[in-house]
Protein backbone atom coordinates (compact mmCIF):
# COMPACT_ATOMS: atom_id res chain seq x y z
CA UNK A 1 0.00 0.00 0.00
CA UNK A 2 1.10 3.64 -1.05
CA UNK A 3 2.14 5.76 1.95
CA UNK A 4 0.07 8.69 1.84
CA UNK A 5 2.37 11.04 3.70
CA UNK A 6 5.19 10.37 0.68
CA UNK A 7 4.65 12.85 -1.88
CA UNK A 8 6.92 13.54 -5.14
CA UNK A 9 7.41 16.36 -7.50
CA UNK A 10 9.65 16.94 -10.71
CA UNK A 11 10.54 20.50 -11.99
CA UNK A 12 10.63 21.45 -15.34
CA UNK A 13 14.24 21.02 -15.49
CA UNK A 14 14.18 17.33 -14.58
CA UNK A 15 14.95 17.74 -11.21
CA UNK A 16 13.54 15.38 -8.57
CA UNK A 17 12.13 16.65 -5.11
CA UNK A 18 10.37 13.95 -2.59
CA UNK A 19 8.94 14.58 1.04
CA UNK A 20 7.12 12.55 3.57
CA UNK A 21 5.96 13.83 5.85
CA UNK A 22 5.95 12.82 9.81
CA UNK A 23 4.38 15.30 12.04
CA UNK A 24 4.77 13.98 15.51
CA UNK A 25 8.70 14.85 15.54
CA UNK A 26 10.00 18.20 15.89
CA UNK A 27 13.14 17.81 13.00
CA UNK A 28 13.50 17.36 8.86
CA UNK A 29 16.58 15.10 7.92
CA UNK A 30 17.34 16.68 4.12
CA UNK A 31 19.20 15.51 1.52
CA UNK A 32 20.38 16.39 -1.34
CA UNK A 33 21.54 13.57 -3.51
CA UNK A 34 23.37 13.26 -6.97
CA UNK A 35 23.44 10.24 -8.80
CA UNK A 36 26.64 10.15 -9.50
CA UNK A 37 29.57 8.36 -7.38
CA UNK A 38 32.97 6.33 -8.45
CA UNK A 39 31.53 4.15 -10.92
CA UNK A 40 31.11 7.00 -13.14
CA UNK A 41 35.14 8.13 -13.49
CA UNK A 42 37.35 6.92 -15.83
CA UNK A 43 41.07 5.62 -14.56
CA UNK A 44 42.67 9.36 -14.78
CA UNK A 45 39.11 10.49 -12.68
CA UNK A 46 39.60 8.23 -10.18
CA UNK A 47 38.65 9.94 -6.96
CA UNK A 48 37.20 12.96 -8.24
CA UNK A 49 33.57 12.08 -7.18
CA UNK A 50 34.68 12.20 -3.69
CA UNK A 51 37.10 15.15 -4.34
CA UNK A 52 34.27 17.31 -5.27
CA UNK A 53 32.41 16.13 -2.59
CA UNK A 54 35.26 17.58 -0.13
CA UNK A 55 36.24 20.57 -1.29
CA UNK A 56 32.57 21.98 -2.34
CA UNK A 57 32.89 23.04 1.52
CA UNK A 58 35.71 24.74 0.97
CA UNK A 59 33.83 27.82 0.46
CA UNK A 60 31.23 29.03 -2.12
CA UNK A 61 30.18 32.74 -3.90
CA UNK A 62 28.29 33.93 -0.75
CA UNK A 63 30.18 31.67 2.02
CA UNK A 64 33.73 31.02 3.49
CA UNK A 65 34.47 27.47 4.47
CA UNK A 66 34.48 28.70 8.17
CA UNK A 67 30.84 30.26 7.90
CA UNK A 68 29.50 27.52 6.09
CA UNK A 69 30.93 25.47 9.57
CA UNK A 70 29.85 27.77 11.89
CA UNK A 71 26.10 28.30 10.00
CA UNK A 72 26.02 24.50 10.11
CA UNK A 73 26.60 24.64 14.45
CA UNK A 74 24.02 27.43 14.64
CA UNK A 75 21.47 25.75 13.05
CA UNK A 76 22.32 22.86 15.58
CA UNK A 77 22.35 20.23 13.02
CA UNK A 78 24.20 17.82 12.10
CA UNK A 79 25.59 18.26 8.14
CA UNK A 80 27.83 15.84 6.28
CA UNK A 81 28.72 14.16 2.96
CA UNK A 82 29.63 10.82 1.91
CA UNK A 83 30.48 9.38 -1.93
CA UNK A 84 29.87 5.83 -2.94
CA UNK A 85 29.98 3.95 -6.03
CA UNK A 86 26.77 5.31 -7.03
CA UNK A 87 26.02 8.61 -5.53
CA UNK A 88 27.13 11.29 -3.79
CA UNK A 89 24.97 12.87 -1.03
CA UNK A 90 24.85 16.02 1.70
CA UNK A 91 22.56 15.85 4.28
CA UNK A 92 21.51 17.74 7.19
CA UNK A 93 19.15 16.86 10.40
CA UNK A 94 17.61 20.48 11.81
CA UNK A 95 14.93 21.42 13.84
CA UNK A 96 11.63 22.05 11.36
CA UNK A 97 11.49 26.05 11.88
CA UNK A 98 15.16 25.34 10.61
CA UNK A 99 14.44 23.66 7.20
CA UNK A 100 14.70 27.18 5.04
CA UNK A 101 17.92 27.69 6.76
CA UNK A 102 19.52 24.58 6.36
CA UNK A 103 18.30 24.39 2.82
CA UNK A 104 19.65 27.41 1.66
CA UNK A 105 22.97 26.52 3.37
CA UNK A 106 22.92 22.72 1.32
CA UNK A 107 22.03 24.49 -1.97
CA UNK A 108 24.86 27.30 -2.03
CA UNK A 109 27.20 24.58 -1.15
CA UNK A 110 26.02 22.29 -3.73
CA UNK A 111 25.52 24.96 -6.77
CA UNK A 112 27.75 27.63 -6.09
CA UNK A 113 31.25 26.20 -4.80
CA UNK A 114 34.27 28.51 -5.77
CA UNK A 115 36.85 25.86 -5.93
CA UNK A 116 39.59 27.93 -4.74
CA UNK A 117 42.88 26.86 -5.82
CA UNK A 118 44.58 27.77 -2.39
CA UNK A 119 41.02 25.73 -0.68
CA UNK A 120 41.84 23.04 -3.34
CA UNK A 121 45.68 22.01 -2.34
CA UNK A 122 44.50 22.32 1.14
CA UNK A 123 41.62 19.46 0.82
CA UNK A 124 43.94 17.32 -1.43
CA UNK A 125 46.56 16.91 1.58
CA UNK A 126 43.23 15.91 3.56
CA UNK A 127 42.19 13.42 0.89
CA UNK A 128 46.03 12.08 0.99
CA UNK A 129 45.97 11.42 4.90
CA UNK A 130 42.90 9.88 4.35
CA UNK A 131 44.04 7.06 1.65
CA UNK A 132 47.27 6.88 3.85
CA UNK A 133 44.36 6.21 6.73
CA UNK A 134 42.82 3.39 4.61
CA UNK A 135 45.98 1.39 3.64
CA UNK A 136 46.65 1.57 7.68
CA UNK A 137 43.76 0.23 8.14
CA UNK A 138 43.35 -3.68 7.19
CA UNK A 139 39.54 -3.90 7.39
CA UNK A 140 39.21 -1.23 5.08
CA UNK A 141 42.06 -2.01 2.69
CA UNK A 142 40.94 -6.01 2.12
CA UNK A 143 38.13 -4.63 0.49
CA UNK A 144 39.54 -2.28 -1.83
CA UNK A 145 42.22 -4.96 -2.61
CA UNK A 146 39.36 -7.61 -3.09
CA UNK A 147 37.25 -5.31 -5.07
CA UNK A 148 40.47 -4.45 -7.20
CA UNK A 149 40.77 -8.11 -7.62
CA UNK A 150 37.01 -8.92 -8.21
CA UNK A 151 35.99 -6.04 -10.99
CA UNK A 152 39.40 -5.95 -12.61
CA UNK A 153 39.81 -3.02 -15.14
CA UNK A 154 36.68 -1.35 -14.00
CA UNK A 155 35.55 1.55 -12.15
CA UNK A 156 34.06 -0.52 -9.49
CA UNK A 157 37.34 -2.54 -8.56
CA UNK A 158 38.58 1.22 -7.89
CA UNK A 159 39.14 3.12 -4.39
CA UNK A 160 36.27 5.55 -3.88
CA UNK A 161 38.92 8.05 -2.32
CA UNK A 162 41.04 7.51 -5.66
CA UNK A 163 44.98 7.05 -5.37
CA UNK A 164 47.73 9.15 -4.31
CA UNK A 165 48.79 9.25 -7.92
CA UNK A 166 45.52 10.33 -9.05
CA UNK A 167 44.62 12.19 -6.16
CA UNK A 168 47.26 14.30 -6.67
CA UNK A 169 47.10 14.97 -10.54
CA UNK A 170 43.41 16.41 -10.53
CA UNK A 171 43.72 20.42 -11.59
CA UNK A 172 41.22 23.14 -11.06
CA UNK A 173 39.76 22.55 -14.86
CA UNK A 174 39.29 18.55 -13.97
CA UNK A 175 37.20 19.52 -11.27
CA UNK A 176 35.21 21.95 -12.82
CA UNK A 177 34.52 19.80 -15.57
CA UNK A 178 33.56 17.00 -13.59
CA UNK A 179 31.08 19.20 -11.37
CA UNK A 180 29.44 20.46 -14.36
CA UNK A 181 29.19 17.18 -15.98
CA UNK A 182 27.56 15.57 -12.66
CA UNK A 183 25.83 18.23 -10.54
CA UNK A 184 22.80 18.91 -13.15
CA UNK A 185 19.59 18.43 -12.54
CA UNK A 186 18.52 15.55 -13.65
CA UNK A 187 21.07 14.09 -11.51
CA UNK A 188 20.17 15.50 -8.85
CA UNK A 189 17.48 14.50 -6.08
CA UNK A 190 16.39 16.51 -3.20
CA UNK A 191 14.77 14.39 -0.31
CA UNK A 192 13.23 15.80 3.15
CA UNK A 193 11.41 13.70 6.12
CA UNK A 194 10.02 14.94 9.25
CA UNK A 195 7.84 17.95 10.81
CA UNK A 196 7.75 19.71 7.07
CA UNK A 197 5.34 20.11 4.26
CA UNK A 198 6.01 19.16 0.34
CA UNK A 199 4.77 22.30 -0.74
CA UNK A 200 6.89 24.30 1.06
CA UNK A 201 10.10 21.69 -0.11
CA UNK A 202 8.74 22.19 -3.70
CA UNK A 203 9.14 26.56 -3.28
CA UNK A 204 12.51 25.35 -1.79
CA UNK A 205 13.66 23.51 -4.65
CA UNK A 206 12.31 26.19 -7.26
CA UNK A 207 14.08 29.11 -5.53
CA UNK A 208 17.35 27.59 -5.39
CA UNK A 209 17.64 25.21 -8.56
CA UNK A 210 14.98 25.75 -10.85
CA UNK A 211 17.38 27.98 -12.95
CA UNK A 212 19.68 25.05 -13.31
CA UNK A 213 19.79 23.79 -17.27
CA UNK A 214 19.55 20.33 -18.01
CA UNK A 215 22.46 18.81 -19.97
CA UNK A 216 22.71 15.78 -22.00
CA UNK A 217 23.61 12.39 -20.32
CA UNK A 218 27.63 11.89 -20.99
CA UNK A 219 27.96 9.83 -17.21
CA UNK A 220 30.24 6.72 -17.65
CA UNK A 221 28.36 3.57 -16.83
CA UNK A 222 29.48 -0.05 -18.08
CA UNK A 223 28.80 -3.06 -16.63
CA UNK A 224 32.16 -5.20 -15.00
CA UNK A 225 33.10 -8.41 -16.24
CA UNK A 226 34.30 -10.62 -12.56
CA UNK A 227 37.51 -12.63 -12.04
CA UNK A 228 37.25 -15.32 -9.42
CA UNK A 229 40.93 -16.11 -8.20
CA UNK A 230 42.60 -16.21 -4.87
CA UNK A 231 45.03 -12.98 -4.52
CA UNK A 232 46.76 -12.97 -1.60
CA UNK A 233 48.67 -9.76 -0.17
CA UNK A 234 51.53 -9.40 2.31
CA UNK A 235 51.79 -6.15 4.82
CA UNK A 236 54.54 -7.37 7.60
CA UNK A 237 53.45 -5.18 9.93
CA UNK A 238 49.91 -6.89 10.69
CA UNK A 239 49.34 -9.32 13.68
CA UNK A 240 46.23 -11.09 11.97
CA UNK A 241 45.20 -11.92 8.34
CA UNK A 242 42.44 -10.25 7.22
CA UNK A 243 39.99 -12.39 4.70
CA UNK A 244 37.48 -11.97 2.23
CA UNK A 245 35.32 -14.70 0.32
CA UNK A 246 33.55 -13.06 -2.18
CA UNK A 247 31.04 -14.67 -4.53
CA UNK A 248 28.59 -12.92 -7.12
CA UNK A 249 25.29 -11.89 -6.40
CA UNK A 250 21.90 -10.66 -7.60
CA UNK A 251 21.70 -6.98 -9.14
CA UNK A 252 19.87 -4.68 -7.27
CA UNK A 253 16.39 -4.92 -9.00
CA UNK A 254 16.73 -8.83 -9.33
CA UNK A 255 13.47 -10.15 -7.72
CA UNK A 256 15.59 -12.57 -6.15
CA UNK A 257 17.22 -10.08 -3.66
CA UNK A 258 15.34 -10.65 -0.60
CA UNK A 259 16.38 -14.42 -0.91
CA UNK A 260 20.45 -13.49 -1.07
CA UNK A 261 19.62 -10.94 1.48
CA UNK A 262 18.02 -13.77 4.25
CA UNK A 263 21.16 -16.20 2.58
CA UNK A 264 23.64 -13.54 3.59
CA UNK A 265 22.08 -12.84 7.11
CA UNK A 266 22.12 -16.94 7.72
CA UNK A 267 25.41 -17.45 7.13
CA UNK A 268 26.88 -13.70 8.87
CA UNK A 269 24.42 -11.31 9.99
CA UNK A 270 24.08 -11.48 13.72
CA UNK A 271 24.96 -13.37 16.96
CA UNK A 272 23.36 -16.31 15.73
CA UNK A 273 24.31 -16.23 12.52
CA UNK A 274 25.95 -19.33 10.96
CA UNK A 275 29.63 -18.37 10.40
CA UNK A 276 29.47 -16.03 14.01
CA UNK A 277 28.46 -19.22 16.06
CA UNK A 278 31.14 -21.66 14.07
CA UNK A 279 34.40 -19.45 13.71
CA UNK A 280 33.80 -17.22 16.73
CA UNK A 281 31.91 -19.09 19.53
CA UNK A 282 32.98 -22.63 18.35
CA UNK A 283 36.45 -22.41 17.95
CA UNK A 284 37.68 -19.04 18.92
CA UNK A 285 39.17 -18.16 15.59
CA UNK A 286 38.09 -14.70 15.36
CA UNK A 287 36.71 -11.40 16.87
CA UNK A 288 34.90 -10.37 14.11
CA UNK A 289 32.90 -12.34 10.99
CA UNK A 290 30.30 -11.28 8.77
CA UNK A 291 28.58 -11.58 5.73
CA UNK A 292 26.95 -8.96 3.32
CA UNK A 293 26.11 -8.04 -0.13
CA UNK A 294 26.83 -4.74 -2.83
CA UNK A 295 24.16 -5.05 -5.39
CA UNK A 296 24.54 -2.52 -8.00
CA UNK A 297 21.90 -2.09 -11.32
CA UNK A 298 24.55 -4.56 -13.17
CA UNK A 299 26.37 -6.75 -10.75
CA UNK A 300 26.51 -7.75 -7.10
CA UNK A 301 28.86 -9.39 -4.49
CA UNK A 302 28.25 -11.37 -1.33
CA UNK A 303 31.00 -11.16 0.44
CA UNK A 304 32.37 -12.76 4.20
CA UNK A 305 35.10 -11.36 5.94
CA UNK A 306 36.93 -12.28 8.84
CA UNK A 307 40.34 -11.70 10.32
CA UNK A 308 42.17 -14.56 12.50
CA UNK A 309 45.62 -15.05 13.64
CA UNK A 310 48.27 -15.77 10.88
CA UNK A 311 48.50 -19.25 11.11
CA UNK A 312 44.58 -20.40 11.37
CA UNK A 313 44.18 -18.79 7.83
CA UNK A 314 43.76 -22.54 5.99
CA UNK A 315 41.61 -23.65 9.01
CA UNK A 316 39.33 -20.43 8.81
CA UNK A 317 38.52 -20.90 5.66
CA UNK A 318 37.79 -24.41 5.27
CA UNK A 319 35.12 -23.54 8.31
CA UNK A 320 33.67 -20.87 5.89
CA UNK A 321 33.74 -23.37 3.06
CA UNK A 322 31.86 -26.14 5.38
CA UNK A 323 28.83 -23.89 6.52
CA UNK A 324 28.69 -22.56 2.35
CA UNK A 325 28.48 -26.03 1.80
CA UNK A 326 26.23 -27.10 3.86
CA UNK A 327 23.84 -24.26 3.12
CA UNK A 328 24.18 -25.86 -0.19
CA UNK A 329 23.06 -29.57 0.72
CA UNK A 330 21.14 -29.21 3.64
CA UNK A 331 17.67 -27.16 3.35
CA UNK A 332 17.58 -24.42 6.74
CA UNK A 333 15.00 -25.17 8.97
CA UNK A 334 12.08 -23.47 9.14
CA UNK A 335 12.95 -22.68 12.81
CA UNK A 336 15.74 -21.10 12.00
CA UNK A 337 14.11 -19.42 8.87
CA UNK A 338 11.35 -18.14 10.69
CA UNK A 339 14.10 -16.83 13.04
CA UNK A 340 16.47 -14.81 10.16
CA UNK A 341 13.48 -13.46 8.83
CA UNK A 342 12.16 -12.05 12.50
CA UNK A 343 15.46 -10.20 12.93
CA UNK A 344 15.45 -8.53 9.50
CA UNK A 345 11.85 -7.16 10.22
CA UNK A 346 12.85 -6.04 13.25
CA UNK A 347 15.59 -4.31 12.10
CA UNK A 348 14.05 -2.69 9.07
CA UNK A 349 11.13 -1.39 11.57
CA UNK A 350 13.31 -0.08 14.24
CA UNK A 351 15.12 1.89 11.43
CA UNK A 352 11.69 3.52 10.48
CA UNK A 353 11.56 5.42 13.66
CA UNK A 354 14.51 7.47 12.70
CA UNK A 355 13.49 10.12 10.35
CA UNK A 356 17.03 10.11 8.34
CA UNK A 357 16.95 6.58 7.84
CA UNK A 358 13.33 7.45 6.47
CA UNK A 359 14.99 9.95 4.21
CA UNK A 360 17.86 7.35 2.99
CA UNK A 361 15.22 4.83 2.51
CA UNK A 362 13.08 6.93 0.43
CA UNK A 363 15.92 8.39 -1.72
CA UNK A 364 17.44 5.18 -2.22
CA UNK A 365 14.21 3.89 -3.67
CA UNK A 366 13.57 6.89 -6.08
CA UNK A 367 17.38 6.50 -7.63
CA UNK A 368 17.15 2.74 -7.83
CA UNK A 369 13.85 1.51 -8.24
CA UNK A 370 11.91 4.55 -9.35
CA UNK A 371 9.07 3.99 -7.07
CA UNK A 372 7.96 4.00 -3.30
CA UNK A 373 9.47 0.80 -1.56
CA UNK A 374 7.08 0.62 1.38
CA UNK A 375 8.15 -1.57 4.50
CA UNK A 376 4.68 -3.29 3.73
CA UNK A 377 6.06 -4.44 0.93
CA UNK A 378 9.15 -5.15 1.88
CA UNK A 379 7.77 -7.25 5.27
CA UNK A 380 5.21 -9.21 2.72
CA UNK A 381 8.56 -10.22 0.42
CA UNK A 382 10.63 -11.20 2.94
CA UNK A 383 7.40 -13.42 4.30
CA UNK A 384 6.99 -15.12 1.20
CA UNK A 385 10.51 -16.30 0.96
CA UNK A 386 10.86 -20.23 1.22
CA UNK A 387 14.09 -22.72 2.68
CA UNK A 388 14.09 -24.18 -1.08
CA UNK A 389 14.49 -20.77 -2.18
CA UNK A 390 17.50 -20.47 0.17
CA UNK A 391 18.69 -23.67 -0.77
CA UNK A 392 18.89 -22.81 -4.70
CA UNK A 393 20.14 -19.59 -4.55
CA UNK A 394 23.20 -21.08 -2.76
CA UNK A 395 23.74 -23.79 -4.92
CA UNK A 396 23.69 -20.65 -7.65
CA UNK A 397 25.95 -18.43 -5.87
CA UNK A 398 28.45 -20.52 -4.51
CA UNK A 399 28.96 -22.25 -7.78
CA UNK A 400 32.61 -24.56 -8.04
CA UNK A 401 35.46 -22.21 -9.35
CA UNK A 402 33.40 -19.08 -9.21
CA UNK A 403 34.36 -18.28 -5.37
CA UNK A 404 37.06 -15.09 -5.20
CA UNK A 405 39.42 -14.76 -1.69
CA UNK A 406 41.68 -12.28 -1.47
CA UNK A 407 44.18 -12.31 1.85
CA UNK A 408 45.96 -9.59 3.47
CA UNK A 409 48.14 -10.63 5.94
CA UNK A 410 52.53 -11.18 7.45
CA UNK A 411 52.37 -14.14 5.83
CA UNK A 412 54.50 -14.95 2.51
CA UNK A 413 52.59 -15.46 -0.32
CA UNK A 414 51.59 -18.43 -1.23
CA UNK A 415 49.00 -19.84 -3.21
CA UNK A 416 45.92 -21.91 -1.21
CA UNK A 417 43.97 -24.95 -2.43
CA UNK A 418 40.58 -23.77 -2.69
CA UNK A 419 37.62 -26.45 -2.69
CA UNK A 420 34.15 -26.14 -2.59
Amino acid sequence: MKNSSVKKTTLDNGLVVLSQTIDYVRSVSLGIWIRAGSRNETLEQNGLSHFIEHTVFKGTKERTSRQIALQADLLGGSLDAFTSQDITNYYIKVLDYHLPKAFDLLADIITNPTFNETELEKERSVILEEIKMVDDTPDELVYDLFASSFWPNHPLGRPIQGTAESVSSFSRNNVIDYYKKTYQPKNILIVATGNLTHELLVDLAHRYFAHLKAEPDILLETPPDINYEVTVHKKRSLEQTHIILGAKAPVILAPERYVSNILSHILGGGLSSRLFQTIREEHGLAYSVFSSIEAFRDTGCLSIYLAVSNEHVRKAIDYVLSEINNLKEIPVSEEELSATKEQIKTALLLSSDSISSCMNSLAQNEMFYSREITIDEIIQEINQVKAEEIQAIAQDIFQKDKLAITILGANDKTKLDLKL
